[in-house]
């Protein structure tokens, strides 16, 4: 930001007085706000002068004349405005303002507007300020008044500034610099000048800035304003400093320097002080580097300026690291890292998490890269902020920050994470890209994407400053108060312990931030993982005709998905924010869980979304199988059940999900006319809470042909274990090789994100008893629980195909996903808490499509086939309303809003096919 952009409040009160009090400049001395507030006394003459005002002002009013008074009461409050009597100045110039339009003074109209704006400008209230300057534009351009046209389109300008949109400033300011021109107001021109220069250095264009900074000083010193001319000399220095003539940049710091000295500016001092040190350290001397910033941070720190209190912080932070002293350097930039994201200056912020970076960089190299990351997406900011802007001065800004790119580049690449590396790098070709690509390139800038640790640390960060800074800055509030009340000075001691406890809390998020990152060196490979899944898929489908793998991916503002076919792979996406794809997805389970409600409007939405964007790939492929490998939320949405309008998707697609442990089985063809089948289920009550299961019996029965078992015609000959015969240890029997094909019938409870809790109920461990709970956890521990040998592992339970994150974030596989992970090629699970009788039903008729299809018949078709045969009423309805969970509450077929039988998605969308589906 510069010494220039930390006085703003400064500047637009220096401004405001010697545009509109008509006396020699020289004598004038510009008082901080913090004097002002703490009531010390005026400087001599601005007293004077004040006094006089007020009297002129008691001689309008006692004329009843209200252009004169609203002239009088526009310069008094001009006075209290320069004091940085915010308060008093701003009551001034509304009343002014009210005189003015009584007497229809446009001129006096246009001076109150502006001075109002800049009293909001002062205050950080921006948004206030640009509407206010916008009425004193249109006031001054309907009387004519060109100087008020320029001091307006400036203080737009400014605030443009202020707020980070350096493009729009840029507009104002080269609007309001003819008119001052025009109106031949030295001072206005010196004013847009030097705004202009500032907006330049911003933008790292120093040859631009030091052609407007070298226009406006010898304005200053034409119309005697001795603040602005030492800041423009600091300007200088800074732009000599970035062009690498450090002695001439100390030769201008060492002009100004007693400039604000003499005039009793002791934060423009300090700020001098500040760039001072930093030429010093520039040249080597880095102690005497560092005793001027710890000369200058008391002053800064008590003039509550924020900004550049961060900015002192942050050099003495970077000089204790290049020092050595580590310990020193990490607390000093933990404590510049709240003021800074309060200031929400992106360049601010870039500045520390780069020096960050580098501090870290030997020791914690994963903690650095956060850090790194968080330094090149801010500036990513910045270069979306001012695309609309010339090319060659996008392009200079980015060369004045490459090293930002490069350094955490060259970091990722010593650590072996080389796809971030290329995104990095990547995001620096971006210009080039813009510069030939036919067509509007706007806000095509992207961001690094955050490992979910660094995603996590940003979240842990953005609570402990939102509490830190919140709190900090009532407490400052009324540390500029000199005489407190006692519940003033009460609230201050509460306020401080408070200040305390929460700077606490950030040291805290430090430490475990350093568990976090530093003591994980598995960084996230999400890229090579896609890149390696989808090559993986290339080739399983070269050889699959009407075969469309859809591999998704969810991030913060988009739904993206890479197309892959037998022929060709191509990427589209979808503008849709996570949190709203989130809701939706929400919206939609919800919907589906209840007979009740029409999940046909929920469903649609998400056809737009998922579909939409891929339509005419399929059309193309004329697919008839989607794989799809699915990302975050998406993992929870049966995607047979999404909508078009006309139709559900089951009924145009066969629809199957994979994971990374699917694609090694994806080829396989099962010998169908030698499947054997062990089916195992709970039919009776065991539990309170977990009600019987009368539809298992049937299931089983039209499953299996179990000698033992009279009733058992099923279509796959094997083994039958139902009620006290389903222990874990004839689980383990049944699953040691014999059976190709697996089914299970019994009710699952889910846990999110406890493996440890959630379960599958059987009779008994060792023997039949009052039921026992096989957990996810031991299932997965279990050796004798194998499934390596097994084609198709069926859950017919509730919500088997849930998995979820942990308290600690890390994720927790659920049954389905388990079961794969343990060799099974195949698994049928579900996502919801089904209806016992529609499922008996459905694996049925699955079953009987599947093997009597003789091959023929792949598990996802018959799968759709079961399905479509509950949709379209060729099933019937059971009386049994009871369900596979905990919990479980229907509403009957036929209610108030549903479909007849079994056709409403809640009935024959829950089950999903993972993995195989041949």
């Amino acid at each position: 930001m510069g010494v220039a952009a930390a006085v703003v409040s400064a500047v637009l009160a220096y401004s405001a007085f010697t545009t509109c009090v008509s006396f020699p400049l020289c004598a004038q001395q510009p008082v901080s706000s913090s004097s002002a507030t703490l009531g010390a006394a005026l400087p001599t003459d601005i007293q004077t002068k004040l006094d006089k005002l007020l009297e002129a002002l008691k001689a309008a009013r006692a004329t009843g004349d209200p252009r004169a008074e609203a002239k009088a009461l526009n310069r008094v409050s001009d006075v209290y405005f320069y004091t940085s009597d915010f308060k008093k100045a701003l009551d001034g110039y509304n009343e002014a303002l009210a005189l003015a339009r009584a007497g229809k003074d446009a001129f006096e109209e246009a001076a109150a507007l502006n001075g109002i704006a800049d009293c909001h400008l002062s205050m950080s209230e921006n948004n206030e300020a640009k509407e206010v300057y916008r009425q004193a534009l249109a006031a001054a351009t309907a009387s004519g008044d060109v100087r008020g046209q320029a001091a307006a389109l400036s203080g737009l300008g400014w605030a443009s500034n202020a707020m980070g949109q350096n493009q729009e400033a840029l507009d104002f300011y080269r609007r309001a610099l003819p008119l001052a021109r025009k109106a031949l107001d030295h001072d206005v021109e010196a004013r847009v000048l030097r705004r202009i220069g500032l907006v330049y250095y911003t933008l790292g264009d120093m040859q631009q800035a030091l052609k407007y900074y070298e226009q406006a000083l010898p304005l200053f010193r034409k119309v005697h304003d001795p603040y602005r001319e030492a800041t423009v000399l600091n300007d200088l220095g800074l732009v000599y400093s970035n062009l690498g003539e450090k002695q001439k940049a100390l030769d201008y710091y060492t002009q100004a320097e007693p400039i604000f000295h003499r005039i009793g500016d002791r934060e423009s001092e300090a700020l001098t002080w500040k760039v001072i040190g930093r030429v010093y350290g520039d040249l080597g001397k880095r102690q005497t580097e560092l005793a001027y910033y710890k000369k200058a941070l008391p002053v800064i720190h008590e003039v509550a300026d924020l900004d550049n209190e961060a900015v002192i912080l942050n050099g003495i932070g970077r000089v204790y690291s290049l020092l050595g002293d580590r310990k020193q350097a990490e607390d000093t930039f933990n404590r510049a890292l709240p003021l800074a994201n309060a200031a929400n200056d992106p360049m601010l912020k870039a500045g520390i998490f780069d020096n960050m970076m580098h501090d870290q960089s030997a020791l914690e190299p994963a903690l650095a890269i956060f850090y790194g990351k968080q330094a090149v997406n801010c500036v990513q900011q910045m270069r979306a902020d001012i695309q609309g802007l010339d090319k060659d001065l996008q392009r200079r800004f980015l060369a004045s920050k490459d090293d930002y790119y490069h350094d955490l580049a060259d970091l990722l690449i010593a650590q072996g994470r080389l796809p971030e590396a290329q995104q990095v790098l990547d995001l620096l070709k971006e210009q080039e890209y813009s510069d030939y690509v036919r067509g509007d390139t706007a806000g095509s800038l992207g961001t690094l994407t955050l490992t979910p640790a660094e995603e996590k640390a940003e979240e842990d960060y953005q609570k402990s400053t939102a509490q830190i800074v919140a709190l900090g800055e009532q407490w400052a509030e009324l540390k500029k108060i000199a005489s407190r009340t006692a519940e003033q000075e009460k609230q201050y001691r509460q306020l401080t312990d408070q200040v305390d406890a929460a700077s606490k809390g950030l040291n805290d998020y430090y430490a475990r931030l350093y568990v976090l990152l530093g003591k994980n060196s598995d960084a996230n490979q999400q890229v090579a993982d896609v890149k390696g899944d989808v090559s993986l898929l290339e080739d399983q489908l070269a050889e699959t005709p009407h075969t469309v793998a859809l591999y998704t991916m969810v991030t913060s503002d988009h739904y993206r998905v890479i197309v892959i076919t037998a022929t060709a792979t191509v990427a589209r996406e979808f503008a849709v924010s996570e949190r709203e794809l989130n809701k939706k997805v929400a919206e939609f389970e919800q919907a589906l869980r209840s007979p009740a409600r029409d999940a046909k409007p929920l469903a649609q939405e998400l056809y737009r979304i998922l579909i939409g964007p891929v339509k005419a790939d399929l059309d193309q492929a004329q697919a008839s199988t989607l794989v799809w490998s699915l990302d975050g939320v998406l993992r929870y949405v049966p995607m047979a059940a999404l909508y078009d309008g006309k139709r559900y998707l089951v009924e145009h697609y066969n629809t199957v999900t994979i994971t990374p442990a699917s694609i090694a089985h994806l080829s396989e063809q099962p010998d169908v006319s030698k499947l054997t089948a062990a089916a195992m289920g709970i039919s009776r009550k065991y539990e309170d809470g977990l009600p019987p299961l009368p539809a298992v019996v049937g299931e089983l029965d039209d499953i299996v042909k179990d000698a033992q078992v009279e009733a058992a015609h099923g279509v796959l000959p094997g083994t039958i274990l139902l009620d006290g015969q389903f222990t874990e240890k004839a689980m383990e029997n049944e699953l040691d090789g014999q059976h190709a094909v697996v089914h299970i019938a019994s009710h699952f409870v889910f846990k999110p994100g406890d493996d440890s809790q959630s379960y599958l109920l059987l009779a008994g461990k060792e023997e039949a008893g009052d039921g026992y709970h096989l957990t996810v956890a031991d299932f997965r521990d279990n050796r004798n629980l194998a499934l390596r040998h097994t084609d198709l592992l069926t859950l017919s339970a509730c919500e088997t195909g849930m998995s979820g994150n942990a308290s600690n974030g890390r994720e927790v596989d659920g049954l389905g996903t388990t079961a794969q992970l343990k060799g099974a090629k195949a698994v049928i699970s579900s996502l919801w808490e089904v209806n016992d009788s529609s499922t008996g039903e459905l694996m049925a008729d699955f079953y009987q499509r599947w093997a009597d299809g003789g091959g023929k018949v792949t598990k996802v078709e018959a799968l759709r086939q079961a399905q479509l045969d509950l949709l379209l009423g060729r099933a019937r309805p059971q009386s049994s309303a009871s369900g596979r969970g905990v919990g479980f509450a229907e509403n009957e077929p036929g209610g108030e809003g549903a479909l007849t039988g079994y056709a409403h998605p809640y009935y024959w969308a829950a089950f999903v096919l993972m993995g195989n589906w041949r």
